[in-house]
């Protein structure tokens, strides 16, 4: 899976998980340290996080990051 099969899909994830959250992004900011800003350029696709903004917002919304990468899976155990 390359960079762009990573990308493709991200920008709905992000925003789906927030919806869930029930956080707004002024909440996610403050929960995650990742700016308002930066997170609706996410969310809209126009930027790409890093894996270590990734990880601050599955924290943020507790969840685990697979959780946040289209078609990402929890391995099994």
């Amino acid at each position: 899976m390359g960079k762009r099969d990573l990308v493709v899909g991200l920008p709905e994830k992000l925003l789906a998980e927030r919806a869930k959250s029930g956080m707004s992004q002024s909440q996610v900011e403050k929960a995650s340290g990742v700016s308002r800003a930066m997170l609706s350029q996410f969310e809209t696709g126009k930027k790409t996080p890093t894996l270590a903004t990734l990880m601050k917002l599955a924290e943020a919304y507790g969840v685990n990051v697979c959780e946040l990468i289209p078609g990402g899976k929890l391995p099994k155990r």
